[in-house]
């Protein structure tokens, strides 16, 4: 199995909410910064990369079996 579909399976198993995809949605909209060109602001891309990648690695952890 191959980096690719490793990526595709896991991908197939993840989904967001109707309500998480919303919130995304709402924040990257509601932070736009003031100027000619609207943009989001930088401290707000590294906590959505940050919350994005710790729910991707913990995702891929083992699920313990019960006993």
């Amino acid at each position: 199995m191959s980096l690719d579909d490793d990526i595709s399976a896991w991908a197939a198993t993840v989904r967001l909410t109707d309500a998480e995809a919303d919130d995304i949605f709402g924040r990257i909209a509601a932070t736009p910064l003031p100027g000619p060109t609207p943009r989001l602001d930088a401290q707000w891309w590294r906590g959505f990369t940050a919350d994005f990648a710790a729910r991707m690695v913990t995702s891929t952890r083992p699920v313990r079996q019960a006993a």
